[in-house]
């Protein structure tokens, strides 16, 4: 299409934000967050809906709205939540914006959110944002109820963060969030998207991702969107199968460990005294630190926190969770892009060759245009 100059004028003021939202059997949530995005004060975005039911319940939402802005793209097979998360996690535009971001169908915008985000980037003149968002529980009556907790504040801080300094906060959490990534699809050298080593697991995904980043990141404290929770969710030992007095925020366990372990072989103390500046923000944090420390059975460190009894019987535990898992993580390792250029684990449960040849046939059959960019 030929634009006018007063076209091309509107699109440098007023870009283009693309909002990917993955969606599967929630259509009252997804509603909701669509609406949200009808009330965001900044109007000049385009939504696309990534449809992973087999019987479409989304498509009735979105035709019920009427707004041209927001499109409708089932997928012809349900591919997967982990995999749907990913496409909407692609750095690259997919529908034409300078801006993108992906909102999960149980969230939703605060009305300033993508003005807000726009802005921060053009100050800071970094490429990636990650904003924090507020905590809530869905009620029965429908409405959603403020926890006091939000995703990233307790461990981050405003201000531009380090690559090293993004992967020293997964000793206390998953690092990066999904829902409170805000890129540039123009000037981004980050890819999120994990491919073929797209895990189930949520947690996972998020480290995957947070070990993805190669470029100086922007922390915004301030809430951008809400974040819905279950009703028995617990910030604290989330995903931690330990005793509330051992519980640590971040979760402990033999893919944790190997992860932690690697870290550290590449790392070393430059990564340690970047978590140790996040520890002191809190005694919880503090001994997390410590925890995750004698998970990765690394013991060059000043412990105040956990007790010398304490320390040795985590190392004990923990050395012998090593011995089971063996090098079975090991052959998962894979290349990851500068700065780390080190292998990191890229998958928990290895997959037969075969298996691997087989899924990547299917996929190549099955994938669609619009979103291989």
């Amino acid at each position: 299409m030929i634009q006018t100059r007063d076209q091309q004028a509107s699109y440098e003021d007023y870009p283009i934000c693309e909002i990917r939202i993955p969606t599967y059997k929630r259509p009252q949530s997804l509603r909701r967050a669509l609406e949200s995005l009808q009330k965001q004060t900044y109007s000049f975005w385009r939504a696309i809906v990534l449809d992973n039911s087999p019987e479409q319940e989304a498509k009735e939402v979105v035709t019920a709205l009427k707004d041209p802005r927001i499109l409708y793209y089932p997928h012809p097979h349900n591919i997967g939540g982990a995999k749907n998360i990913d496409l909407a996690l692609q750095s690259k535009s997919i529908l034409g914006g300078k801006y993108a971001c992906s909102l999960e169908d149980d969230n939703y915008l605060f009305p300033d959110c993508i003005q807000e985000n726009i802005e921060i980037l053009r100050r800071e003149k970094v490429s990636i944002l990650l904003r924090n968002q507020e905590v809530r529980v869905d009620r029965e009556d429908g409405t959603s109820q403020p926890t006091g907790e939000t995703t990233r504040g307790q461990w981050f801080n405003r201000g531009i963060y380090s690559p090293l300094e993004l992967y020293a906060s997964m000793f206390f959490c998953e690092g990066l969030s999904n829902g409170g990534l805000f890129w540039d699809t123009e000037t981004i050298k980050t890819d999120f998207t994990l491919g073929n080593f797209c895990i189930k697991d949520g947690w996972y995904q998020e480290i995957f991702r947070t070990l993805r980043v190669v470029e100086p990141i922007y922390f915004e404290p301030n809430v951008g969107s809400g974040y819905t929770i279950l009703r028995s969710y617990r910030a604290a030992g989330r995903g931690s199968k330990l005793p509330r007095f051992l519980a640590t925020p971040a979760k402990n366990n033999r893919a944790t460990q190997a992860i932690l372990r690697y870290m550290l072989r590449v790392y070393g103390r430059e990564l340690v005294d970047k978590a140790k500046v996040i520890a002191r923000s809190s005694d919880q944090n503090l001994k997390a630190l410590e925890y995750q420390l004698l998970n990765a059975l690394y013991i060059n460190y000043r412990f105040q926190r956990i007790p010398l009894l304490g320390r040795m019987l985590l190392l004990c535990k923990n050395a012998f969770r090593r011995l089971l898992s063996g090098t079975q993580f090991y052959p998962a390792l894979k290349g990851m892009p500068w700065p780390s250029n080190y292998p990191i684990l890229l998958e928990l449960e290895l997959r037969t060759t075969k298996h691997r040849m087989q899924e990547d046939k299917y996929r190549m059959q099955e994938e669609q245009p619009l979103l291989s960019h």
